[in-house]
């Protein structure tokens, strides 16, 4: 019903100026300037003058219809209350606006309340009143066949189709989906044939034919169908049909091929590349949707640097990832980076790191060290934090935190992190401190992850292990494996360790720079069944690795422009 609703909210702006001839209309100047607005589609503004007038003219029906018409597709409770009083204010003789007002009303009673009753009653007034319309009968007829009454449906679509208004096109394309809904494809497709000669460009006709072909299972006619719709103006809805006959095994080689054909015949293939790389992308098979999206990326004005690095980033190809978000920046001036752009950056520093390139990561991020007094400073800090820390610069980590405000240093979210960092710089007793105050009552019932870990670093395993596994009972879903087996291995339980880390890698995770460097996970280091698992799962990434790279070597790689500054 969704077409059909956009076609009504549009007729508010066509009757503003359909008034019967012998009708005085109002003319004050709210309402005036208010129908200005809506012939200029400045719908806001209308409301704004339309509100204005009926505090100032309560008696206006006018002002109350077009109100109405407005809140129909927003807040159809307010809609039927506005559209109540221009049933009652308009005057009588003005058949052609009372019929819009049931019209309207009749639309609000059934998306609001499903008031079936409340919506047929409506609809016979606006035909009574106003028989000269066809959007009552359209309405009514698509509500008729969601109920099952196909015949009664077929009926009013008839009966619109009499009308001078009609829009033909929707009149015959609903006469097919209500032959679709009955089963009858074939029927349906003659439908569709009729609306295509009032409007050829038309793309949810084309859609809709597309599926009843393959519900005769004719799979070139209804695959063709799909490609022509989303040709029209590779809308989202025609894009998201395309790619969902790709999701079938059965068809996902013929969508493509089709799709691919379409590529050499036009001038800019991109959305079509982008297409088949999406279609892969769903089906698992990256380095075909890595394939096609740098085809895209070579011919969209905007190349598509940021997806293609998010893509390397998901198999842990973290050079190539921080490659192309460096692509992305250009030749920006590190100078004059605006937020988008940091953000950018940001990725580039942070998987440069996690590349292993950990000393140039830390290199590019002092390279956009803020000013001290900015709001960005320490957020900046932090992020030096981290990458001192887990580059093994304890020394480093810990002149950074003595640099943080007060205010974060207290803060008990931290206090793990930065006993870790006391505990590195051998200060055990200021380690101690730290992991003591996210042990307290309030502490465990504000995030009780950081008080497992706590108390598993101060020794008190099994009071980590209770808590760790009441979260888990409690709320299994916000449990990270990752986070578990850094637990699992600092209170010994390596078999429970190496459990979660096998979950994490079947759930696609293959950052094992952060397996390997993690100092909690460094009791893992020697145990069988721990380094099986790695040799298992670093076998599995290097065939995936191997296939995606070689698909970038062959799409011939261009390297990124010098970033000013860098």
């Amino acid at each position: 019903m969704k077409k059909l609703l956009f076609t009504f909210l549009l007729a508010i702006v066509t009757i503003v100026n359909t008034h019967a001839q012998d009708v005085k209309e109002p003319t004050s100047p709210d309402y005036t300037k208010a129908k200005e607005a809506l012939e200029e589609g400045d719908f806001f503004t209308a409301d704004s003058l339309l509100s204005e007038e009926v505090r100032k003219h309560p008696k206006n029906g006018y002002a109350w219809l077009y109100r109405g018409g407005l809140y129909a597709s927003l807040e159809a409770d307010t809609a039927i209350t506005y559209l109540d009083q221009a049933v009652r204010l308009l005057p009588k003789k003005d058949k052609e606006n009372l019929g819009y007002a049931y019209f309207w009303r009749a639309s609000a009673k059934w998306r609001i309340r499903e008031d079936f009753d409340g919506l047929v009653a409506d609809i016979r007034a606006a035909q009574r009143t106003n028989p000269s319309i066809a959007a009552p009968s359209m309405m009514l007829a698509q509500v008729l066949t969601s109920r099952g009454d196909y015949e009664g449906a077929e009926k009013e679509l008839r009966l619109a189709l009499t009308k001078n208004d009609v829009k033909k096109v929707d009149a015959y394309q609903f006469l097919g989906r209500n032959k679709m809904a009955q089963g009858d494809p074939a029927a349906a497709i003659r439908f569709y044939d009729q609306a295509l000669e009032f409007d050829r460009n038309d793309e949810t006709v084309y859609i809709d034919r597309s599926q009843a072909y393959l519900a005769q299972n004719n799979d070139d006619k209804g695959i063709d169908d799909a490609v022509k719709a989303f040709g029209m103006e590779y809308s989202r809805n025609s894009f998201s049909y395309l790619c969902s006959l790709g999701d079938s095994t059965e068809l996902q080689e013929k969508v493509v091929s089709r799709i691919e054909a379409e590529t050499h015949k036009v001038s800019d293939p991109t959305v079509y590349n982008f297409a088949i790389s999406y279609i892969y992308g769903n089906a698992e098979k990256e380095p075909e949707s890595l394939r096609y999206l740098l085809r895209a990326s070579k011919t969209s004005d905007e190349p598509l640097y940021e997806q293609i690095a998010e893509k390397f980033a998901g198999y842990a190809l973290y050079e190539q990832a921080a490659d192309y978000f460096r692509k992305a920046l250009g030749a920006t001036p590190l100078d004059s980076l605006d937020d988008s752009q940091k953000s950018l950056y940001n990725k580039y520093v942070g998987y440069t790191f996690e590349s292993g390139k950990t000393q140039e990561a830390i290199a590019l991020h002092e390279k956009i060290m803020p000013e001290k007094d900015s709001e960005d400073y320490n957020a900046w800090l932090g992020d030096m934090l981290w990458y001192k820390y887990y580059a093994g610069d304890y020394a480093g980590a810990l002149r950074t935190m003595e640099m943080m405000p007060e205010e974060l240093r207290s803060d008990a979210n931290n206090a793990v992190f930065q006993g870790k960092i006391y505990r590195e710089n051998g200060m055990m007793d200021k380690a101690r401190e730290c992991f003591t105050r996210c042990t307290t009552d309030e502490a465990i019932e504000e995030d009780s992850s950081n008080a497992e870990y706590a108390f598993a670093l101060l020794g008190n395993t099994a009071k980590a292990r209770e808590l760790f596994e009441k979260r888990q009972a409690d709320d299994p879903e916000n449990v990270s494996e990752f986070g578990a087996a850094c637990l699992m291995a600092l209170i010994g339980d390596k078999p429970m360790a190496v459990n979660y880390l096998r979950q994490q890698f079947e759930n696609g995770f293959r950052n094992f720079f952060k397996v390997e460097r993690d100092e909690d996970l460094q009791a893992l280091k020697g145990y069988g069944d721990y380094e099986a698992l790695l040799t298992e799962y670093k076998a599995t990434f290097d065939v995936e690795k191997k296939a995606l790279l070689d698909v970038l070597k062959e799409e011939t790689y261009e390297a990124p422009i010098q970033l000013v500054g860098e």
